[in-house]
């Protein structure tokens, strides 16, 4: 599968009625064209694309240093007959999932190599599927924490389609790590909860430790054991474990694990999900990438953005479509 980076490497010619491909490529031969131009797509009007329309699809080389460069070679990509022209003003052309699963939609309907789509912008682009077997919709499932209600990924969701940033192609599931069921559970055995980041609740005073000046004051040598359970992740276990240690505390910490990138790990070969998007505290600027079992998950960073978020949806839409973004 193969779409090209931006609109700006797409140029568009009329070739005319009953035009040939081939006699296009060779007449395009020592032309000039734009210099980011690296697809020519060939149409039988001027205008504005339309649904249904003639067309075709060049691949060129070109030649140059300057804004013009010169055509010097290419070969033809999807003839006529293996290519579908879509106007759909509900596309934005510039958001890749959403390009590349309206082409995957109608790839179910017609037997066609490569989709010309123009949206909203009427800017014109591709996507060429040669074999891929790809269906929509494609599951992709938020793993986040709550409280707050909605997580922070499905409110960032929420806003992004609102915004048209997520295509109707994509069905999103939700699976929550509910950390104030987890609060609630430690007190209902009478136990210390220890929380090192804020949970949006209000927690008993009695029953509740918010800070670690508070355990190194609590746990000090010569005082009884304290024990806590820790509504956090490994990292604020090794925090811990690292104060025990230097400090010489008296310090028993059992983990109530909250971290949204392991609750992916335990769920995943159970799901029918096709990809995942988590939040991970470890992943302090960047967005990252694995794999849990053969499936690809966009790791984003505590604080995502609106443009974290979307750009994984974009990445996931990518590696579950094994497609060259060139």
């Amino acid at each position: 599968m193969l779409t090209p980076k931006h609109c700006a490497e797409v140029s568009v010619i009329n070739a005319g009625k009953g035009f040939s491909p081939e006699k296009n490529m060779e007449k395009l031969m020592g032309k000039p064209t734009y210099y980011l131009t690296r697809y020519v797509i060939l149409r039988e009007r001027d205008d504005k694309l339309r649904s249904g329309e003639r067309a075709s699809i060049i691949e060129v080389r070109t030649e140059g240093e300057n804004l013009l460069k010169t055509i010097v070679g290419g070969k033809v990509l999807a003839h006529p007959d293996k290519c579908v022209s879509i106007a759909d003003p509900a596309i934005d052309e510039f958001t890749l999932n959403q390009v590349v699963l309206r082409a995957v939609s109608a790839r179910i309907h017609d037997e066609a190599e490569a989709v010309i789509l123009s949206g909203r912008n009427e800017n014109v682009t591709f996507v060429f599927l040669g074999e891929q077997d790809m269906k929509v919709p494609l599951k992709i499932m938020l793993v986040d924490t709550i409280p707050p209600r909605p997580s922070r990924l499905e409110a960032l969701t929420t806003a992004a389609r609102a915004s048209g940033q997520i295509s109707e192609h994509i069905k999103i599931e939700s699976l929550n790590v509910d950390a104030s069921e987890l609060v609630e559970e430690v007190y209902r055995e009478g136990r210390l909860v220890f929380t090192p980041c804020p949970i949006g609740e209000p927690l008993s005073p009695h029953q509740s430790i918010t800070s670690f000046a508070d355990i190194v004051e609590r746990a000090e040598s010569g005082k009884p054991t304290l024990s806590i359970d820790l509504i956090g992740c490994s990292l604020s276990q090794a925090t811990l474990n690292r104060l025990k240690e230097t400090m010489g505390l008296n310090l028993e910490v059992t983990l109530k694990d909250i971290c949204p990138l392991h609750a992916a790990r335990k769920v995943a070969p159970r799901v029918d999900a096709q990809g995942f998007i988590v939040r991970c505290c470890k992943s302090v600027e960047s967005t990252r990438t694995i794999h849990i079992r053969g499936k690809p998950v966009m790791v984003l960073p505590w604080a995502p953005s609106l443009g974290d978020l979307v750009k994984a949806f974009d990445d996931l839409v990518t590696l579950v479509a094994s497609l060259d973004v060139v």
